[in-house]
């Protein structure tokens, strides 16, 4: 069942049924003409389930003056129980200056009715009794109201964790895209490129070309559908990068006119699987830069490291105009995938190269070897 207290309609329900109930049980204890007392605060709660932007002073004065009245002129006896309630309801909501004012006077209520010295009853311990149920009433409606606020925050913090996770893994489906499409693509327009400039010259060249072109656009095209169909069914399992894959993606790149030279120093037969996924990241993403944005199709490819760690350096000729800063994203990407893996990533310009440097682990901290 769920609980009243979480919720302030279900809460000043609540508070209505017990306030009534007290203030029928007040019309049984009234002498004279007290009965017209009792009977105006009867109502007070029930209107404040249906008014709910009822000021909390308004409700407090609505139960206080009768009651205080009633207490004076000796006629009502337990008025101050429904006073208790209507104190809790208004500590529980915002409480503003005039509200707190009224609830302080609520607190002084019963001294004021032993000042006047109409009654015995509050004149001995009767005017203690009614201010410490008073008390209780609003550090009951404060705490009420505290656990509200909490509510409200914690709901406010899970609707942003929601919407900082989506935005996360719209991100993430942003580079895996841009990675895919943007490699597979690359490659395809370094061939067509090279079938428009052989296609009078050498016809069969260009044929060959464009025949590359077309059997890797058909793969980029299933890998596409493979990617999708893995966001879909919400997950991400890329497949581990087999023995040579390096160098099967730089002879994809040589086979479509791009000059590279290839210097494997150390040995990648020790690396683990998420730092060779990632690796293969960097030079995918860094060759395909290369094929869009650099002046010629030339890059320098230098894999070197130690035991702990391996350095793969990529250098390519810089344009006057500067690095391009549409590839910004893939980048990005590859930063935010390096340091994943606690590893350090550099790209700039240097001198009149741009470089780009990753320095990845060979084995990930808490894996075996």
């Amino acid at each position: 069942m769920r609980s009243l207290f979480r919720d302030r309609g279900g809460f000043v329900v609540a508070a209505a049924v017990l306030g009534t109930g007290l203030g029928a049980l007040n019309l049984a204890y009234t002498s004279d003409w007290g009965w017209v007392l009792a009977l105006v605060t009867v109502p007070a709660l029930i209107v404040r389930t249906f008014w709910t932007s009822m000021p909390g002073w308004f409700l407090l004065l609505w139960v206080l003056v009768p009651t205080f009245v009633g207490d004076v002129a000796v006629v009502t006896q337990s008025g101050f129980m429904v006073v208790i309630i209507a104190l809790a309801v208004a500590a529980a909501g915002p409480v503003r200056r005039a509200d707190l004012v009224v609830m302080v006077l609520c607190l002084a209520s019963p001294f004021l009715v032993w000042a006047l010295d109409t009654g015995s009853w509050s004149r001995g311990i009767g005017a203690w009794i009614w201010c410490g149920g008073l008390l209780i009433g609003w550090g009951f409606g404060h705490v009420v109201g505290q656990q509200w606020a909490l509510i409200e925050e914690l709901d406010r913090t899970r609707t942003k964790l929601a919407e900082t996770a989506v935005a996360e893994d719209r991100q993430r489906m942003a580079r895996d895209l841009h990675d895919l499409v943007g490699h597979s693509f690359s490659v395809v327009l370094l061939h067509l490129s090279g079938a428009r400039l052989n296609l009078a010259s050498s016809p069969a060249e260009a044929e060959e070309a464009l025949r590359q072109a077309e059997a890797v656009g058909r793969k980029g095209m299933d890998e596409l559908r493979q990617a999708l169909m893995l966001m879909h069914a919400g997950t991400r399992a890329p497949a581990p990068v087999e023995p040579g894959e390096v160098e099967r993606l730089v002879a994809r790149y040589r086979d479509a006119g791009m000059r590279i030279d290839l210097d494997v120093v150390r040995e990648l037969d020790d690396v683990s699987t998420a730092p060779r996924l990632v690796l293969h990241d960097v030079l995918r993403e860094t060759l395909t830069n290369v094929a869009k944005h650099a002046p010629a199709p030339e890059a320098t490819i230098r894999i070197d490291g130690d035991l702990e760690a391996i350095t793969v350096r990529v250098e390519n000729a810089l344009g006057p105009a500067g690095p391009d800063t549409d590839a910004g994203l893939g980048l990005a990407g590859l930063e935010h995938r390096v340091a994943a893996i606690d590893g350090t990533f550099r790209a700039g310009p240097d001198r009149d190269r741009w470089v780009v440097e990753a320095r990845l682990p060979r084995r990930l901290v808490g894996t075996a070897a």
